[in-house]
């Protein structure tokens, strides 16, 4: 009998402690599924942040009103991507940008967007920035507008017409050749930019040049602005009507803003009579040259 009830006894305590030990389980099973509900969470933290840079990364990459990638703007002290670290998008003719002469070990390299940076050699790290939106919106101060291709009567007026020095085709035109076009030929628009002959004074230099005549002036032009040497003469010659003339850079300077300029003397000759023209052109922001007077 005693035995029987020693055995009751030590079966009663173990399932109660059993039953003492089940909500300790229990417990252990809510903190586990707290820790994990915790970490449910900051994994869905860390997804916001990560879509959130990377909804800032689209708004970068957006385009700007002229349809041109929207471009990051980088400040002192950050260091550019190695991609604008290569050959191309050095900047030789500092100078004529406008551009203070970079200090020893730096050098000033450009993005697609034709913004300007002061980059040390050996890291990439920017000393200096020079962007394009802040150099449009000094240029619309001093020359009261922007001139794109639309403002060009060659184009409005000749561009399904035969273009025989293939200045449509070549994109020598202002616009048309914005920063990346030629770039697989070497050309890019730090080094080489269109021509737009609009206004008054665009209209006086082309006015009587028919549509042929006009590709092959514009072919003089676009090789004299962008050749910086002054005094050298430019020919062109319509073989179908003998038409010709000469385009000649008297001289380039820099404005007091330090936009790139340019004086020009032109002469045709229509039926064996001369005509001179002359004028003055300047390198927008976007590197077009643009006739201002």
């Amino acid at each position: 009998m005693k035995r029987v009830l020693t055995i009751a006894v030590s079966f009663s305590l173990l399932c109660g402690s059993v039953v003492l030990a089940q909500p300790y389980g229990n417990q252990d099973n809510r903190d586990d599924r707290d820790r994990r509900e915790q970490g449910d969470r900051n994994r869905n933290d860390r997804d916001r942040n990560d879509q959130g840079r990377n909804a800032r990364d689209d708004r970068q990459d957006r385009r700007d009103n002229s349809g041109r990638p929207a471009a990051r703007r980088w400040a002192r002290g950050d260091r550019l991507p190695e991609q604008y670290r290569q050959n191309q998008y050095f900047v030789a003719d500092w100078r004529q940008r406008g551009l203070r002469e970079p200090p020893r070990g730096y050098r000033w390299v450009r993005n697609d967007g034709n913004d300007f940076f002061l980059a040390a050699i050996a890291s990439g790290i920017i000393a200096e920035s020079v962007y394009r939106d802040d150099r449009d919106q000094i240029w619309r101060q001093r020359y009261s507008r922007t001139y794109s291709y639309n403002d060009d009567a060659y184009y409005r007026e000749c561009r399904n017409a035969p273009d025989p020095a293939g200045v449509i085709v070549g994109a020598l035109i202002g616009g048309l050749l914005g920063n990346t076009a030629g770039r697989g030929g070497g050309r890019t628009g730090a080094t080489i930019a269109g021509v737009i002959v609009g206004g008054a004074v665009g209209a006086a230099l082309t006015g009587n040049l028919d549509c042929e005549d006009r590709s092959y002036a514009y072919k003089t032009y676009y090789d004299g602005f962008n050749a910086g040497r002054p005094n050298v003469s430019y020919q062109w010659r319509n073989p179908r009507n003998d038409h010709r003339g000469e385009f000649r850079v008297a001289d380039y300077y820099n404005d007091p803003n330090g936009f790139r300029c340019a004086n020009y003397t032109q002469q045709i000759y229509i039926n064996n009579r001369p005509q001179v023209a002359s004028g003055r052109a300047c390198q927008q922001p976007d590197g077009t040259w643009a006739i201002v007077g």
